[in-house]
């Protein structure tokens, strides 16, 4: 597939692609990225041996987009839809997350399922937290073991939901940055002040809620945003662990120093969208 254009437009990109099915121009909308001033736009990604044609035609949609031929031609790749295309949702929403946040999801799906089967003290030995030199990957390594089918499962979703975002918009690249520095950071506070006896990806989960809710409360981002009544709900969540009134142990101190690096990078990291 070649890149032929990129649209700030979701509506009219899936209307352009749509006309090209209907020329017989294999084309598909992928993911949708940050242009230079942040801004969304959506790509389109056309078969090779259609790619000169689908120039021509794109020549003449940018002359007139409005045309009711790409509105009609929506309708008319709308209608032949399959309940066969429908029962594959968990399928469409595994395609549809960025690669990082796929592979963070199988490793530590792998940890837990690997560790239930009986290496548990193999990853113990290997993957919790460490300050020898030797072993530096064991500052980031305890966010990959989780302890229990709840604790992964909710860990997962935050993951998901929020990391999935980060990695959609701003790419693999600064995801990755905020998951290696986050994960570091929120471990050896929780490892310094309390004491290394502790697992799991909710430090970098605080760090990303932290990370979209400022993108989307300061830098105003309609692609990056965090509502504030989860927000709330979180740091709520993390001061009833620091009272320890809660049936579970949790690592605060990682919890507070991820949402405090997830604030601070996207600070450095994201610039504000240019308002309209």
């Amino acid at each position: 597939m070649l890149l032929l254009a990129s649209i700030p437009n979701q509506r009219a990109a899936q209307a352009f692609i749509d006309y090209l099915k209907l020329q017989h121009i294999h084309a598909n909308l992928q993911n949708e990225s940050a242009n230079e001033l942040g801004r969304l736009e959506w790509e389109i990604w056309v078969d090779p041996d259609g790619f000169h044609q689908a120039q021509t035609f794109y020549q003449e949609f940018v002359s007139n987009p409005n045309d009711p031929k790409y509105l009609d031609a929506s309708w008319q790749v709308g209608q032949p839809q399959t309940q066969q295309t429908q029962s594959f949702g968990m399928a469409r929403i595994w395609r549809s997350a960025g690669p990082l946040t796929r592979f963070i999801t199988l490793l530590c799906a792998s940890v837990f399922l690997l560790s239930w089967f009986g290496f548990y003290g193999f990853f113990k030995a290997h993957f919790s937290f460490s300050f020898e030199l030797t072993e530096f990957y064991r500052v980031v390594t305890p966010a990959f073991i989780h302890l229990s089918a709840m604790h992964i499962a909710f860990n997962l979703c935050w993951w998901w939901y929020l990391g999935g975002r980060i990695e959609k918009v701003l790419g693999k690249q600064t995801l990755l940055i905020v998951v290696l520095l986050s994960a570091a950071s929120s471990n050896i506070a929780q490892a310094l002040l309390v004491n290394a006896n502790f697992a799991g990806l909710s430090g970098v989960n605080y760090a990303l809620a932290g990370f979209t809710w400022y993108c989307g409360t300061f830098h105003q981002s309609k692609s990056i945003f965090l509502p504030n009544n989860i927000f709330i709900f979180l740091v709520g969540w993390m001061i009833l662990g620091f009272l320890e009134i809660l049936p579970v142990a949790m690592a605060n101190w990682a919890h507070l120093f991820g949402l405090i690096s997830g604030i601070a990078l996207a600070q450095i990291m994201v610039k504000p969208e240019p308002r309209t």
